[in-house]
Parts: C-alpha cells; structure tokens; sequence
C-alpha cells in the first residue's frame, strides 16, 4: 500500500468517530452562539459608553467605534458559524464551504484587531476604496505574523466555496467526495482561532475578563473536549503544521 494511501486510511478512520463527530459539531455551534452573543453585547456597549461620540471622531455617532467594530465582526463571524454548521448537518456541503471561506477572512480580521488597538475603528469607517486597498484579504495576510496566513489556504478555500469552480463538484450531491468531518474539523478550527482573537479585542476593550452576566455559553470547556478527543483535528494539525513548514522554506 502508498504511504499516501495509509495516511488516507488511517485519517479516513478518525474521521469515522462517533464520540468525536459530536463533540466537532458541539463546538462549532458553541463557538457560533458566544460570538453571536459577544457582538451583540458588545454593540450595545459601544453605542452608548465612550468619547468618540463626543470628541466628533465617530462618523456614525457610536462612542465607542472600536468596540462597534469588534462587535461587528464576532457578529458576522457567529451568523456564518451557524449558518455553516446548519448546512453541514443537512448535507449542504457546497453552501457551507461558501460560509467558511467567508469566515477565514472574519478570522484575518479579528487578528488584525486582536494584534493593534485601533484596528477595528479603523475598518469600521473605511470606505470602499479604503477597504480594497488596506483591509482585502491578501493585504491583512501581508500585515499578519509571518506564516500566520496561507494564501494557497485561502485559495483553496476560494475554489471550494469562494468561487463557481470545478474543484466545487466533489461537494455536490451525487458528487461528493469528501467525508463531512474533514469540513466540521476546518470550520472549528477557524472558529476556534477567530474566538481567540475576539476575546482577546473585548478584555482589551473592557480592561478585564468577559463579565458572568453576558451570559456566554461554555466555550473553553467545548474547545478542550474537543481537542482532547478528535483524533482527526490532532492529526491534520499535524500535517498543516508539514505543509506550512514547506511553504515557508519553498
């Protein structure tokens, strides 16, 4: 047997786990509804509490524009992690892979707010032009940590659900050619990556800790259960970890 085709097997098998199929949807859609929570909280927040009202900086009256603009994302990054999983579970992988790549550039965005304070009024009162010529996603690639950010990850997820494409086919019905766990597996982790980087904007934002009355669902506990138990997420850990090295010293 091929080393390629060993690999396939032995990945093909911790994709087939029961315990850890649930446990990849449990916190896709956990980390879906504290995003969802976080921003709408946060919105609140930052309408009424800060200075940029009153100093006449906020174009659109907000007082805080940098808590308007974090909100604005992790609400945008919770509907499409909804949206995402309620698709996967009726096998609508095509639809769902157009969600996921919309949230891999959710995800370049919370990092670019997560790394600089002013990020995310900045983004916020960009116009268009301003929005092509800074905030696009090869440009936040270009900003981001060397090695952070793929562009043939971002590429590949373009030709999957980015854009009408024949590598699409292998996700339509009668077609597909792709075990559903392997597109559970990459929407966590863009979640789960994309909730780091909000969480760390909103302490900056609050100076402290996600308070206990916001409500939030238990995103640590369903992040740790999962990576404790999905094989699969370990194992392609694992090998983008190979890819990305290569990439770097290509």
């Amino acid at each position: 047997m091929e080393k390629s085709d060993e690999i396939q097997r032995l990945l093909d098998g911790l994709a087939d786990d029961v315990s850890a199929a649930e446990n990849r949807v449990s916190v896709c859609e956990t980390i879906g509804q504290a995003l969802v929570q976080v921003g709408k909280v946060l919105w609140v927040t930052g309408y009424i509490v800060g200075s940029d009202r009153k100093s006449g900086t906020s174009p659109f009256r907000f007082g805080n524009d940098s808590a308007v603009g974090v909100a604005t994302v992790a609400q945008i990054g919770g509907e499409l992690a909804i949206g995402a999983s309620d698709l996967l579970k009726t096998g609508n992988c095509y639809a769902a892979c157009a969600l996921i790549r919309q949230l891999v550039e959710v995800e370049y965005l919370a990092e670019a707010f997560a790394r600089e304070h002013d990020q995310a009024a900045e983004w916020l009162r960009a116009d268009r032009e301003q929005r092509r010529q800074f905030w696009s996603p090869g440009k936040l690639r270009q900003r981001a940590p060397d090695g952070l950010f793929l562009a043939s990850d971002y590429w590949h997820h373009c030709d999957l659900g980015g854009h009408p494409t024949m590598r699409g086919m292998q996700l339509l019905p009668e077609h597909q050619a792709i075990n559903v766990a392997y597109l559970w597996v990459d929407l966590a982790g863009h979640l789960v990556r994309a909730w780091n980087h909000v969480v760390v904007s909103t302490e900056r934002l609050l100076k402290g800790p996600i308070p206990g009355n916001w409500k939030m669902p238990d995103v640590r506990s369903a992040i740790e259960t999962w990576q404790k138990t999905d094989g699969l997420n370990a194992a392609m850990g694992d090998l983008g970890a190979m890819l990305r090295g290569e990439a770097q010293t290509a």
